[in-house]
């Protein structure tokens, strides 16, 4: 969140304007499987034989447009990781699942489907992180706060309250960012109550409440919304965006030029590869999330194609201290003796730009 002097900025707009797919699209794989068809307003970035993984729109808010990614919640998972300089000393504590690049020898197993950038840097004081056993900020309560389970499964709430994260959530990540954004499908008072200084100190500072933002929420339907846009925004227009996507609750991530970065995927990536469904004007290609980069991201990854697969790490050991690693296997019923190539049963499309 620190101001940053940009130097050489590159406009490249990719997968700039979605509309809705009129056309059937399939891929060939080791099984065939018809593409889930894209809701109205969106397009497909990748499917699989469980349905869309991800999809992703545009919305316009007051000028400004926001990129929207949506990840499904019964065809994907999601994981954190620290960056090379900050949360400071996160990338020596913490094991490889969860340093400052995909973990290709895990996550790569599962393949990953969308990347995108986390929150404030640890010195802004706008809340905790915790990983792998090892606390990296203290939780703050009051805090929006993001939980993925050790199946990498989402919660969101606000820490403190009584049944979060609900009981048999073996969570093994944990990630705040300031008070909650939108509560109950609505942005907070704090929002609209003007008080802008809150949301993080914008660049250039002559900017006032306008930078480049973005944010994560939670559907109705237990979806994870990711939403930013770069360029002239201000704190209540990217609540609004997340609103209009179907959040019912969410929480601000890092802002200002340098910092929001979105990539996704047309198929699960078992290797470093291409993201092209990106964030339009960001300074970074999100392919830096392969090799490693300097703060907090998101890694999602792809559940195998049969619904009696799914991937898993083991979870935090009850009692025990210290770092936990935290690599990948197929749970499920004859699942950890599949190859890759009997579980991954994704089809890809081609979705307009």
């Amino acid at each position: 969140m620190s101001p940053l002097i940009l130097v050489g900025l590159v406009f490249v707009v990719v997968d700039d304007k979605v509309t809705t797919p009129t056309t059937t699209t399939t891929a060939t794989t080791t099984t065939t499987v018809p593409l889930s068809k894209a809701q109205a307003g969106w397009a497909v970035a990748s499917s699989s034989a469980r349905g869309v993984m991800v999809d992703y729109t545009d919305e316009n808010v007051g000028g400004a447009v926001f990129r929207v990614l949506r990840l499904r919640a019964r065809t994907t998972l999601l994981r954190w990781h620290v960056g090379s300089e900050d949360p400071p000393g996160g990338a020596s504590e913490l094991p490889v699942d969860a340093g400052p690049s995909i973990d290709w020898a895990s996550e790569g197993l599962a393949g990953v489907v969308a990347v995108f950038n986390g929150g404030f840097k640890k010195g802004a004081d706008a809340g905790g992180a915790f990983a792998d056993g090892v606390t990296l900020a203290p939780l703050v309560p009051g805090d929006m706060t993001l939980a993925l389970s050790n199946e990498g499964h989402w919660s969101m709430g606000v820490w403190g309250t009584s049944g979060f994260p609900a009981p048999g959530f073996d969570a093994i990540a944990y990630r705040q960012n300031l008070g909650p954004l939108v509560v109950h499908g609505a942005p907070t008072p704090a929002v609209t109550s003007g008080d802008w200084e809150y949301w993080g100190s914008t660049w250039p500072t002559t900017a006032g409440a306008f930078t480049s933002r973005s944010g994560i929420g939670i559907d109705r339907n237990g979806n994870l919304l990711y939403a930013a846009a770069i360029g002239h925004v201000d704190v209540a227009q990217l609540a609004t965006a997340l609103v209009r996507a179907g959040a019912v609750s969410a929480m601000e991530l890092d802002i200002n030029p340098f910092w929001p970065i979105l990539g996704a995927s047309r198929a699960p990536l078992h290797a470093p590869g291409a993201l092209p469904v990106q964030l339009a004007y960001a300074e970074h290609d999100p392919t830096i999330y392969e090799t490693g980069w300097e703060r907090d991201f998101f890694v999602a990854l792809a559940e195998p194609g049969p619904w009696a697969c799914e991937w898993a790490s083991p979870g935090l050991r009850s009692g025990a201290s210290g770092a936990q690693a935290q690599p990948l296997s197929l749970e499920g019923n004859g699942c950890r003796a599949a190859s890759r190539k009997s579980v991954d049963l994704t089809t890809t499309t081609t979705a307009p730009g």
